[in-house]
């Protein structure tokens, strides 16, 4: 990636509007010791973009990254009308594995969902160790690029998918796995995520069952107005008010 600053330091464009992808460069890993002992080591594989990674864990000799990729970087134009994007021209997020193998300075890399999807989740005890499921909001088709409308659950173990689509009105936020008390299993808990109804000019907060997402919501709250989208919402059993 590079970044030509000047339009957005003289208030032309968006920091995101200023970034370029050349595909000639590769993308490259950087491997860090967290003990603090031995070099760094940097990697590479083909080009690609990532904005969110699902998960990393180490496994044998080998680490292993799941992230959301792009062929290329998603562009912004400046003065698009967002009602009037040619989904088919925006390059679909996908799943991807990397596994890395630091002696043999060797990384590999296969499709994990080939569905368009972004915003991974998990269950937190999960992050940064071995895991088994992912959940993610994707588009209703199989295929080709769109609106985000549902929600994916992935078993990475056995390639099991369980879906949950809110179209043809409704558009999935970021999903947010919630534990269960005293949860035994890891999909023990709840989804929760916000649902724009372009029916009713609202926002929906549905919550579903972690471990049957293709069941539909086990509750759905309508509230009296939208939420406009944002990013990595969170939940807390505390309120703070000011």
């Amino acid at each position: 990636m590079t970044l030509n600053p000047l339009p957005f330091l003289v208030g032309l464009k968006g920091a995101g509007e200023c970034i370029s992808f050349n595909p000639q460069n590769p993308t490259k890993i950087w491997l860090l010791p967290r003990q603090g002992t031995g070099k760094p080591q940097k990697l590479a594989t083909d080009a690609c973009f990532v904005f969110h990674h699902a998960n990393a864990f180490e496994s044998d000799d080998r680490v292993i990254v799941d992230s959301i990729c792009y062929d290329t970087f998603p562009a912004l134009e400046s003065g698009v009308n967002f009602r009037e994007i040619d989904f088919d021209a925006v390059p679909p997020g996908k799943l991807w594995r990397f596994e890395i193998d630091p002696e043999a300075k060797t990384v590999a890399k296969h499709v994990l969902i080939s569905r368009s999807c972004e915003f991974p989740t998990l269950n937190p005890v999960q992050v940064g160790h071995a895991y088994r499921y992912v959940y993610m909001g994707v588009t209703d088709a199989g295929g080709g690029n769109a609106p985000l409308q549902a929600i994916l659950k992935l078993d990475t173990h056995t390639g099991t998918e369980q879906l949950w689509s809110a179209a043809p009105q409704g558009f999935m936020g970021e999903p947010v796995f919630i534990p269960k008390p005293n949860a035994s299993q890891e999909d023990d808990g709840w989804l929760v995520a916000l649902v724009y109804d372009g029916d009713r000019n609202r926002s929906d907060v549905v919550i579903l069952d972690a471990a049957q997402v293709d069941q539909g919501p086990l509750a759905c709250l309508h509230l009296q107005h939208h939420i406009p989208y944002g990013l990595h919402g969170s939940f807390t059993p505390t309120v703070w008010t000011s």
